[in-house]
């Protein structure tokens, strides 16, 4: 399973949607449900996950998936 394959699944299990209305290339002005509240989620659910220490300085640049990817991979996740 690719990383993103699994933050597709961390994602719409974090905003209760199917993980197909979550594409490579999503932000959270596309997708109704990932308002602050769910991202809060999606960086909790991501911490837990990948077993990550986030900065809670870094979840407003984590507005979109190509940024969460990079920022996934910088913190060598696979």
């Amino acid at each position: 399973m690719s990383v993103f394959e699994k933050l597709q699944e961390i994602m719409a299990t974090a905003l209760e949607l199917p993980a197909s209305a979550i594409k490579e290339n999503s932000t959270m002005e596309a997708i109704e449900e990932w308002d602050s509240l769910g991202h809060v989620h999606i960086m909790v659910a991501l911490e837990q996950a990948f077993d990550l220490y986030m900065d809670v300085d870094d979840f407003a640049e984590l507005d979109n998936v190509p940024a969460i990817l990079k920022y996934l991979e910088s913190e060598n996740v696979s």
